[in-house]
């Protein structure tokens, strides 16, 4: 007994002068910041082409990558692939990268990826002044539609500004019978937006196609086509749906032109995906410069160093331990019953997405109807395996009619109730009628609303941005919490619910 409890001491000294030694090196040594404040804008954009290689012939891959100008900067671009040469190519209106290997086989994944931060001070002017423009050369229908559309715009705008959204609100009115011809009768935002552009240049306005990435956290981010014109100073953005002018803080272009932006040769089916990130831009700016400088192995060994949908997948599972170190700590030091330790984490986990006041509501109801189906189920005598199967189609079926009651509600919050696991609401009802049936139903409610409680306290720690920073910024903090658990585990004193139940003892002494 006592050896354990000397090995338990050391093995939790170990871990929490590990977890803080190396905390402290990040943050003092490496300079990250402990806090997820930042005082600048600093995006990592990166591009994934994923294609199937033709066996036996050469491959070669080009991507247009951006020229980030005005108020965005390069703060350092890589490329991430094996067995392929890399080349940059600088010629006519868009830069390029180029992979290159003679033989591959399979399914094949390329990398490209840009830090991007925002300069102070400087005008958000994406693209280089206009060339002078030239007419098109149009004829039959197209030129007698265009000099229709632009002797009426003519008549209804007073600058460049005014033409361009006068010629996208024409061009996106399917009752004008010269927008049709233009652009179709049932056309798409790629196609008003070359129609705008063929109008524009007849009135030797400078026009331009861009392909824009919007800088917003997301892992999947879809490329934006605009019309680009520019009245002598700067350039202008719009929406080819709405022609809403927008702002060029907004969106960051990528390519110029009518172009395509990824071309494989020696491959099937490519397709490119586009994810951004924010970060804190002490941590990466001085990250970049180790890299460059120092070399350090720590970043590059880092999770920064992972594909962004992979760094997003570990700042959820990363929060994970801090959920479940708090269910831990009620349940020992204060002595709160929840279902398990898992069940109250991973309900706080789906509160991120449906938020708590609401989580809570759906979560109740799910219980209550789950509590009713398994008390007809067991009138029948179930086995558990059959009991527990159909508990787990029946949460399906009830989180499906919860979802579209709510819809045709209107309670948008509803929907949300797919997020929480099936599997871990089939087993909490089950657990929670077996302790109905054991301890009696004001005990199992008293359990259940144990089992929120944690896992809304759960939930307000999982959802911190200085928390989900501290973890994924500073793994070793998770070994400081193994260390705590591992004491905690071995504590047998008395919990602060047990102060109520033993008064009356302590009053007879």
């Amino acid at each position: 007994m006592r050896s354990s409890r000397v090995a338990l001491n050391l093995l939790a000294g170990l871990l929490l002068v590990a977890g803080v030694g190396t905390t402290a090196y990040q943050a003092f040594f490496l300079g990250l910041p402990l806090s997820p404040s930042s005082d600048g804008e600093l995006w990592t954009v990166e591009a994934r082409i994923e294609f199937q290689a033709i066996a036996g012939r050469p491959i070669l891959a080009r991507l247009l990558i951006p020229t980030p100008r005005g108020s965005f900067s390069d703060l350092g671009e890589s490329f991430v692939s094996r067995n392929y040469g890399v080349s940059i190519e600088s010629g006519g209106r868009n830069r390029e990268v180029v992979w290159s290997t003679r033989r591959a086989g399979g399914e094949q994944a390329l990398y490209y990826r840009l830090v991007l931060g925002r300069r102070i001070g400087v005008a958000p002017d994406s693209l280089p002044p206009p060339d002078p423009v030239d007419p098109p050369e149009l004829d039959g229908a197209e030129e007698v539609a265009t000099r229709t559309l632009l002797d009426e715009i003519r008549s209804q705008s007073a600058n460049i500004q005014t033409f361009t959204a006068e010629t996208i609100h024409r061009l996106n009115d399917r009752d004008d019978e010269s927008a049709r011809v233009l652009s179709g009768r049932t056309p798409s935002a790629s196609a008003i937006a070359r129609a705008a552009v063929t109008v524009l240049r007849s009135a030797r306005i400078p026009t331009d196609l861009v392909h824009a990435l919007p800088l917003r956290n997301a892992t999947r981010v879809e490329p934006e086509i605009l019309v680009a014109t520019h009245n002598g100073e700067q350039w202008s953005y719009y929406e080819p749906t709405t022609g809403r002018r927008i702002d060029p803080d907004d969106a960051f272009v990528w390519w110029e032109g009518d172009v395509e932006v990824l071309d494989v040769e020696g491959g099937k089916r490519p397709k490119v995906a586009f994810s951004v990130q924010a970060k804190p831009v002490a941590a990466l700016a001085l990250a970049g410069e180790i890299g460059q400088r120092r070399a350090s192995p720590w970043m590059e060994y880092s999770l920064f160093s992972l594909p962004l949908q992979t760094q997003q997948l570990y700042q959820v599972l990363f929060v994970i331990p801090v959920g479940v170190a708090i269910i831990v700590l009620l349940r020992v030091f204060v002595g709160i019953e929840t279902f398990g330790t898992f069940m109250p984490a991973l309900i706080a986990l789906a509160f991120r997405e449906t938020k708590l006041l609401s989580g809570v509501i759906l979560f109740g109801l799910l219980l209550l109807i789950g509590m009713a189906i398994r008390a007809a189920l067991d009138h029948l005598k179930l086995l558990l395996v059959s009991r527990l199967s159909v508990m787990l189609t029946f949460v399906v079926l009830s989180m499906a009619g919860i979802s579209v009651v709510s819809h045709r509600l209107g309670i948008e919050s509803g929907l949300s109730v797919a997020l929480f696991p099936m599997v871990i609401l089939a087993m909490t009802i089950e657990r929670m009628s077996i302790t109905w049936e054991e301890r009696g139903g004001g005990r199992a409610f008293l359990v259940a609303a144990g089992s929120l409680f944690a896992a809304a306290l759960a939930h307000l720690a999982m959802s911190s941005p200085l928390v989900t920073h501290v973890v994924v910024t500073f793994p070793g903090t998770l070994l400081v919490l193994i260390a705590l658990l591992l004491l905690a585990g071995s504590y047998r004193g008395y919990r602060l619910n047990e102060l109520t139940r033993f008064r009356a003892l302590a009053g007879r002494r």
